[in-house]
């Protein structure tokens, strides 16, 4: 057997990318990482590892007739492999024009299409080509602009339905692995543009690390391994911490802040509680080490500055209080329904309706659209609560290397500011978020090898 096939397979068994019936999508650029990833997905679904059902290509428009050759090279791979090609178009230097960067606007736009893409295939996974290089070059880059250790963690393996199984293997080898096959790729001439950052680190950092240590690229993917591991176990100590320290008056629309229990703890925790309650006070926008210090010393003696960016911090009895300036109404009225199991409920605007079926055995297939959902009924009790999002929610997204707030979730999902407030959110009995309908499963909900009932959520719009 393939070697490198091999060690693909197995990170992808050990962080859990996908199972044998899961259907994946690969998402091709035409360059070496993305064309070999290709081949050695396709080697894997031959062995029976998953299914592949196609390949996704973006053509964003930057470089002229280069994009429009790139997209015809895809599609032509894609014929030769008889797989579908899934080809999409993006007017990136547009939306840049529109007052964001072109980085942006583009991971935006492929964000949008592999949504589309992986709707149009039913399939569970889209399968993309960072590799080892790559990880390393996002340290770098993140540790340049002063990031902690969840920044530093660098590329996780999954993040929802988005699979990266080639994070502990290098360029050279993917390149060398399409040479013994005689397979051509393209080549981005935008890759050697060192006015990128990303390329100044690749071309010019990157050498001169290696001459310090030859195997520079190895160290940074492990030591970014390490701080994914020490930063998803001090976010679950600083998530518990939260709720001792931390009380959310929705009513009010104020977040309060205990000083006796923030003072309680470490350092990394209580600054990390600190940027939960500020972000939890004014979910529109994320705030850093600065902020967080500022509200420590306030909740603490009431010294320092009174306000913070969106917020207006004030005393509260032994501690603080966070209001947001200029807070807007609430864009729906709060709602709680009961969902038995099985069993469905309706907004109480109509716009939607949610459907819980089973308990019942685990299932063999199902339809993977983002409006159906698998979960675990292990740990969900005699029914659910579907209700508004509120101040606070956070969750594990499925595959996420820790707890982010719903806010951020669906700011990424694409989710217009104006709907936010109206997708569901299904609850637990005792509160933990299950699903973000439609949007994202929460990670210790998911179906496993150990999983012995289910239960299939559906979400469906009127």
């Amino acid at each position: 057997m393939d070697g490198l096939v091999d060690r693909v397979s197995r990170y992808a068994a050990q962080h859990q990318l996908w199972t044998a019936e899961t259907r994946v999508v690969a998402a091709v650029s035409g360059g070496s990482d993305s064309v070999a990833m290709l081949f050695v997905l396709r080697a894997l679904a031959s062995r029976g590892d998953l299914v592949l059902v196609g390949l996704a290509h973006l053509n964003h428009h930057i470089r002229g007739a280069a994009a429009d050759e790139d997209a015809a090279f895809c599609r032509r791979l894609a014929e030769r492999l008889e797989i579908a090609a899934f080809i999409g178009d993006a007017d990136v230097p547009a939306a840049a024009r529109d007052g964001v960067s072109l980085e942006v606007a583009g991971r935006e736009a492929r964000q949008h299409f592999y949504n589309e893409a992986i709707a149009s295939a039913r399939a569970a996974r889209m399968a993309v080509a960072h590799t080892r290089d790559d990880q390393a070059e996002t340290v770098l880059l993140r540790l340049t602009r002063g990031a902690g250790a969840q920044g530093l963690s660098g590329m996780a393996p999954r993040r929802g339905m988005l699979v990266r199984p080639l994070l502990d293997v290098t360029r050279e080898e993917l390149q060398q692995h399409l040479g013994q096959f005689e397979e051509t790729w393209r080549e981005d001439e935008t890759n050697r543009d060192r006015t990128i950052p990303r390329n100044l680190i690749r071309h010019a950092v990157m050498p001169e690390l290696r001459r310090i240590n030859a195997q520079a690229d190895a160290a940074l993917a492990r030591a970014a391994e390490v701080l994914r591991l020490d930063a998803e176990f001090l976010e679950q100590l600083a998530n518990a911490a939260f709720l001792r320290a931390v009380e959310v008056d929705t009513e009010h629309e104020r977040v309060m802040i205990s000083a006796g229990e923030l003072g309680k703890l470490p350092v990394p925790l209580a600054t990390r509680v600190a940027r939960y309650a500020l972000e939890t006070a004014n979910p529109d926008r994320s705030y850093g080490l600065e902020e967080a210090q500022a509200l420590c010393a306030f909740a603490a003696s009431g010294s320092g500055a009174r306000d913070v960016p969106g917020l207006v911090m004030e005393r509260f009895g032994a501690g603080a209080v966070l209001l947001r300036k200029g807070s807007p109404p609430k864009a729906v009225r709060p709602f709680e329904l009961r969902l038995s199991l099985p069993g469905t409920v309706e907004a109480p605007h109509g716009a939607w309706s949610v459907t819980a079926e089973g308990p019942m055995p685990p299932l063999a297939s199902v339809d993977h659209g983002s409006r159906t959902v698998v979960v675990d009924a292990g740990d969900l009790g005699a029914h659910l609560i579907v209700r508004e999002r509120r101040p606070g929610d956070r969750l594990r997204p499925l595959g996420a290397p820790g707890r982010r707030k719903v806010q951020d979730v669906l700011i990424d999902r694409k989710v217009p500011r104006d709907d936010r407030d109206r997708v569901p959110i299904v609850t637990t009995e005792d509160g933990q978020i299950v699903w973000v309908a439609g949007e994202v499963l929460a990670e210790p909900f998911r179906v496993t090898s150990l999983t012995k009932s289910v239960v299939v959520l559906t979400l469906r719009r009127s």
